[in-house]
C-alpha cells in the first residue's frame, strides 16, 4: 500500500495531469480540478530523460504518434538570418543505451492525451472550477470547492502555475516571480512544413521554428525588453513583424508571407521563480511552475514538470509516511530544477549582453550533460 489513499490536484496542465497519472498508477484515488475549460497554448518539447518520463507514464507512444519525433535534434541549431545556412548545430546532447526520441507536440493535443490516460486510470477530472477554501489538518486536508462540494484528502498538490495562489497562502514570505528582461512571442503558423528548421538571430531578436503534424509551424521568438511593462497585442504584433522583417533568409521570408492581420500571436514576458526548499507544508505540496518556473531557453520547463510527476509517484509508493515521501521527492528534484532555472536565466543574460554564441552553446552542452543523468 502507498502512504496515502487520496489526493487532490489543483491545476490540470502538464504537472498536474501527469502527476494524476503517476499517482493513479500507484493505486491512489485522485481528483483534479482545473479552471480552464479548454487547454490552450502552442508547442511543447520533451527530450532526454524527460522523454523517458513519458514512457514511465505510459503515454510516450501516443505522444510520439501525435507529435513531431526527434524535434530535439534541431532545437539548438543556429542558422544565418540572411542566407539560412547552418552556423552551428547547437549544443551536444548526451546519449545512452535505450534512449527514446525527443518529441515536439502541440500543447492542447498533449494535454488531451494525458487527460485521456488519467481518466482511464480512474482519475476524476473536473473543469471550470477550483477550490474555495482548504484547511490542512493532522488527518487530512478538508477542501471546499467553488461549486459547493466538500471533501477530505490525504494529500493536496498545488500545480497552479507560476502565479500560484496556494504558494502565497503557504509561504507568504517566499520570493515572487522575477522578470527576465525578455519577451516571448509564440505563433502557430498554418501551412506546410518549411525547410531549414532551427534558430535565427538578428539585431532585433531571435526566433526558431519547427513543423507539427497538425498542419502548423510552431514559431517561438525572443525579444529583449529591459524593463517589465504591459505590452499590448498591437505592440506584440509590431515587435514580431519587425523581427521577421529583420531577417531575409528564404525560410523566414516564407513564414513572413503567412503572417496576416488575423494571425494569433501569444506574447508573454519571461518570468521565473525558484522556491527554496521545502516545497511542502503540512499535507500540501507545490510542484511544477508553482515551485520552479523558468524561461524557455533550455526547452525543459515542461520536461521538469513531467519529471516532478514521475518522481512524486515513485516517492509516494516507496515511502512509509507522507513526510518521508516529501523528503525523498525534494532530495531528487531540487538540484535538478535549480540547474534548469539558473542555466535558463544565464542564457537569457548572455543574449541580452550580445555574448558570442559559443558561450551559449558551451553552457547548454554542460547543462544537458548533467540532465542526461537519471532523475
Amino acid at each position: 500500500m502507498t502512504c496515502i489513499a487520496t489526493a487532490l490536484i489543483v491545476g490540470g496542465s502538464i504537472a498536474g495531469m501527469n502527476t494524476a497519472i503517476a499517482l493513479a498508477q500507484k493505486g491512489v484515488r485522485v481528483d483534479v480540478v482545473e479552471l480552464a475549460e479548454v487547454p490552450l497554448g502552442a508547442s511543447l518539447a520533451f527530450s532526454g530523460r524527460a522523454a523517458e518520463a513519458l514512457v514511465e507514464l505510459g503515454i510516450y507512444d501516443e505522444v510520439h504518434a501525435t507529435g513531431r519525433p526527434s524535434e530535439g535534434s534541431t532545437a539548438g541549431s543556429n542558422r544565418n538570418a540572411t542566407t539560412g545556412e547552418m552556423v552551428n548545430p547547437g549544443p551536444q546532447r548526451p546519449t545512452w543505451p535505450g534512449a527514446v526520441d525527443a518529441v515536439g507536440v502541440y500543447r492542447p493535443a498533449f494535454l488531451e492525451v494525458a487527460q485521456k490516460e488519467a481518466e482511464r486510470l480512474g482519475v476524476r477530472v473536473r473543469k471550470g472550477l477550483s477550490y474555495e477554501t482548504f484547511v490542512d489538518g493532522p488527518d487530512g486536508v478538508d477542501v471546499t470547492f467553488t461549486d459547493g462540494e466538500t471533501s477530505r484528502y490525504d494529500l493536496m498538490i498545488a500545480a497552479d502555475g507560476i502565479n500560484s495562489k496556494i504558494r502565497e497562502i503557504l509561504f507568504p514570505d517566499a520570493p515572487k516571480p522575477q522578470y527576465s528582461g525578455q519577451l516571448s512571442i509564440r505563433w502557430m503558423a498554418p501551412g506546410p512544413q518549411v525547410q531549414d528548421e532551427g534558430w535565427y538571430a538578428s539585431e532585433v531578436g531571435r526566433l526558431g521554428f519547427y513543423y507539427l503534424p497538425q498542419g502548423m509551424v510552431y514559431i517561438p521568438a525572443v525579444i529583449n525588453i529591459p524593463e517589465t511593462r504591459w505590452i499590448s497585442d498591437e505592440e506584440v504584433r509590431s515587435l514580431f513583424t519587425a523581427l521577421l522583417d529583420s531577417m531575409s533568409a528564404p525560410a523566414i521570408r516564407e513564414l513572413r508571407s503567412r503572417l496576416t492581420d488575423t494571425s494569433e500571436l501569444i506574447g508573454r514576458p519571461f518570468y521565473w521563480i525558484l522556491l527554496p526548499g521545502p516545497w511542502h507544508k503540512g499535507r500540501v505540496l507545490l510542484i511544477g511552475d508553482a515551485a520552479h518556473a523558468t524561461s524557455a531557453h533550455m526547452g525543459m520547463g515542461g520536461g521538469m514538470a513531467l519529471e516532478d510527476a514521475v518522481v512524486l509517484g515513485q516517492s509516494i509508493a516507496a515511502a512509509a509516511t507522507l513526510p518521508e515521501a516529501f523528503d525523498m521527492f525534494m532530495k531528487r528534484r531540487f538540484e535538478r530544477v535549480k540547474l534548469v532555472v539558473e542555466t535558463s536565466n544565464r542564457l537569457g543574460q548572455l543574449e541580452q549582453q550580445h555574448a558570442p554564441q559559443s558561450e551559449n552553446v558551451a553552457l547548454l552542452t554542460k547543462a544537458f550533460g548533467t540532465l542526461g543523468e537519471p532523475y
